[in-house]
């Protein structure tokens, strides 16, 4: 057994298939316990299944749920490619149901969690394809079982040699008609195995289409209705459950439930039908809070006294000044909406959250003091259509590793140290909320917590937009940061960052700031307007951009020092007042396929001992000279277009590098390429087009045009 792979410390071997081994292994930085799973392809098919396995692990990595076990890395060891995600100490859900010591109900909910996950991988376009009980992990939080979905695509890298021969991905038993019609998986065809797991859970294990051989499960599939339940079974089981087992064993994907947040609402539904029995009609779940005739409580601690878990709290227009602690599986919702109804605490938090599954809806929390307006300690936390206001403390604060919310629409107001503060080894989800406040931070997450936010616009903060501390991981879809003082996203030691269509614009100092061995990757993203730079890292830091457009910033438009790596792909940098592109002090700019153009400065500047390696870029129409190489720095540039400059194609200093292979000079100002009294020649090497004069630098100052020099 190896004892490391890629940057993992192995501990032992936890299970293993056909195509490779899980081991438990120990992430050396973190100090955190991971799963890493290789996957052994084929060496025929090495280009396709490479190009598959990254496609298919970028994708499960992009999953931050609290139902999907968490992709934290992907790469490739010596030949063996490895997928590093969550280790979840725990059995899966086929040993739960074949151990018979969780009930019946508490199967149901597992599933319903399991329906969850797929729902939000299908939100994110992912279909799982091999949905099964050995793919459903579950943990024990506290007293409170979880169900996690894992190996999201991963069947697809491992099936990618098979999809070359025409073979089907997937475990026999659990595959849809539809797709052993067709070849395509579709998320119906999710749902249709959610409904063989369903199956196996009513029946102890039993699987509703048998067969000796794949070729007669799959037979039994296309053609047969699922085995009919013994009438044993039958005696257990009411119309609710069923009907479920009916609609989602469809044969037509129609006929199924139409998404899985819809097939986790209706086994959710059928397992309290369970709970209460045949012909029992369930009890009012509803308790009113306020004042006038619908009133049923004066104040919301007294509602909280008196009701039963589950039950919906509804709360009328007006102001409830209360900090309260909530330990009980509630709805509180507003009549009315957010404005209308407000949650005000003098001291302490609005709301204390304590329990497995709090949902709120429509309310304003307003904290006086400096203590949060929300405070996650535990469970599962849905908010919608909030507002949250401070006068000096965190909006919402996620204090529990248990705690595990999603904020959806909601709006964050006031002054403080951070709007949102995600603390150590949490998790916290914000879908089209809105950050407006003075805050010193819109978003901090703590070292190893984990925040994903979609949709959400945060501005006009004295501070950054997003701030991770070492070891957080964030992702960003769809966002707008604009106006912070401080900058836009600030990534310090270890974290990581992935940003994917974002626009960050207009603030103080940098867009994007990575530290210390720190990871952002950006994805069509739009950096402007900001002070110092659109992108900066240092210290190891790496900055990924693909389709990234840095246009117009006061300052420099992507930056890297320290040993960094600054790698652009397909990006647009224009109008920025300073460089496009600076390298120093051991860092290096890796640029393909991008554009650089009309800056009010140089094109690319490798500045003292940076390195510059452009490959396709055109640079074009430059106040200053298209790339400049001081004292120490090198630069190489292969099928580049310099042309139309004001200034020169290149400048190069005493004791600098210079490698053009392939390029076109042409069309600068004041020459293609100036050689300071001192420098080398520059390396040129199979037909570049040098139409523009290269010219030396004389003792007196003046530029003399010399003929270009060939080396090999």
């Amino acid at each position: 057994m190896r004892e490391r792979i890629g940057k993992f410390e192995i501990v032992k071997m936890i299970g293993h298939g056909s195509m490779g081994e899980v081991y438990l292994a120990k992430d050396p930085l973190l100090d955190r316990p991971v799963a890493v799973k290789t996957i052994r392809l084929n060496a025929s098919f090495a280009p396709e299944a490479n190009a598959r396995f990254e496609r298919e692990a970028r994708s499960a990595g992009s999953l931050n749920h609290p139902n999907i076990v968490t992709v934290f890395e992907f790469g490739e060891d010596e030949g063996t490619h490895y997928l590093a995600m969550e280790y979840v100490d725990g059995e899966d859900l086929g040993a739960a149901i074949r151990g018979g010591e969780h009930s019946r109900e508490d199967l149901l909910e597992l599933l319903a969690q399991a329906c969850d996950g797929l729902a939000f991988a299908h939100d994110h376009g992912i279909i799982h394809r091999d949905i099964k009980p050995a793919n459903i992990l579950v943990s024990r939080r506290g007293r409170r079982a979880q169900a996690k979905l894992m190996d999201f695509g991963v069947a697809a890298v491992e099936q990618s040699e098979l999809t070359q021969k025409g073979n089907w991905m997937g475990t026999a038993n659990y595959m849809a008609p539809e797709y052993l019609d067709t070849g395509k998986a579709l998320p119906a065809s999710d749902l249709f195995a959610m409904g063989v797991v369903l199956y196996e859970i009513l029946t102890g294990g039993r699987k509703p289409f048998a067969g000796e051989t794949p070729a007669s499960i799959l037979g039994a599939i296309l053609g047969r209705p699922p085995a009919p339940f013994t009438p044993e079974e039958l005696a257990t089981l009411n119309p609710a459950l069923l009907a479920l087992v009916d609609r989602t064993l469809a044969k037509d994907p129609a006929e199924r439930y139409p998404s899985a947040d819809a097939l986790a609402e209706a086994i959710r539904e059928a397992a309290a039908s369970l709970a209460r029995g045949p012909g029992e009609v369930p009890a009012v779940r509803t308790l009113v809070v306020g004042k006038g005739g619908k009133g049923q409580c004066m104040s919301l601690r007294v509602a909280l006294r008196q009701a039963d878990p589950g039950m919906r709290i509804l709360v009328l227009p007006g102001l409830y000044r209360e900090s309260l602690v909530v330990d009980k599986d509630v709805t509180l919702v507003g009549e009315g909406g957010a404005a209308e109804v407000v949650i005000e605490s003098l001291q302490g938090p609005c709301l204390a959250l304590n329990a497995a599954d709090v949902r709120l809806g429509g309310l304003t929390l307003r904290s006086a003091d400096s203590s949060a307006a929300l405070q996650a300690l535990r469970g599962r936390v849905l908010a919608e259509g909030c507002a949250f206001e401070v006068a000096g403390g965190p909006a919402i604060q996620v204090a529990g590793t248990a705690a595990e919310p999603t904020f959806q629409d909601c709006r964050i107001g006031g002054a403080g140290p951070v709007a949102v503060l995600v603390e150590a080894h949490t998790v916290a989800r914000l879908e089209g909320c809105e950050v407006a406040g003075d805050f010193l931070a819109g978003v901090r997450a703590g070292a190893g917590a984990r925040v994903l936010l979609h949709g959400c616009a945060l501005g006009g903060g004295r501070g950054v937009g997003v701030h991770l501390l070492p070891g957080a991981q964030a992702t960003l879809e769809d966002c707008r940061i604009s106006g912070q003082a401080a900058g836009g996203v600030e990534v310090e030691a270890e974290a990581r960052a992935e940003l994917r269509r974002c626009r960050i614009l207009d603030s103080g100092s940098i867009g994007v700031l990575a530290l210390e061995r720190g990871q952002a990757t950006l994805d069509d993203c739009e950096l402007g307007g900001h002070a110092l730079a659109g992108v900066h890292g240092a210290h190891g830091a790496t900055l990924t951009l693909r389709r990234c457009r840095l246009a117009g910033n006061g300052g420099l438009g992507g930056s890297i020092t320290d040993q960094g790596l600054l790698a652009m792909e397909d990006c647009e940098l224009s109008g920025n007042q300073e460089p496009a592109v600076l390298a120093h002090r051991g860092a290096t700019a890796q640029l393909k396929s991008c554009r650089i153009f009309d800056g009010k400065s140089f094109g690319v500047l490798c500045s003292w001992r940076g390195r510059a390696v452009l490959e396709g870029c055109e640079i074009y129409g430059n106040a200053g000279t298209g790339a400049k190489v001081e004292p120490g720095g090198s630069l190489l540039l292969v099928r580049c277009d310099l042309r139309d400059g004001k200034d020169t194609g290149i400048l190069l200093l005493e004791d600098a590098e210079a490698t053009l292979e392939e390029c076109v000079v042409h069309r600068n100002a004041r020459g293609g390429i100036l050689l300071a009294r001192e420098a080398s020649d520059p390396i040129l090497r199979g037909g570049n087009r040098l139409q523009d004069a290269l010219i030396r630098e004389t003792a007196s100052g003046e530029g003399v045009k010399v003929a270009p020099v060939r080396k090999a």
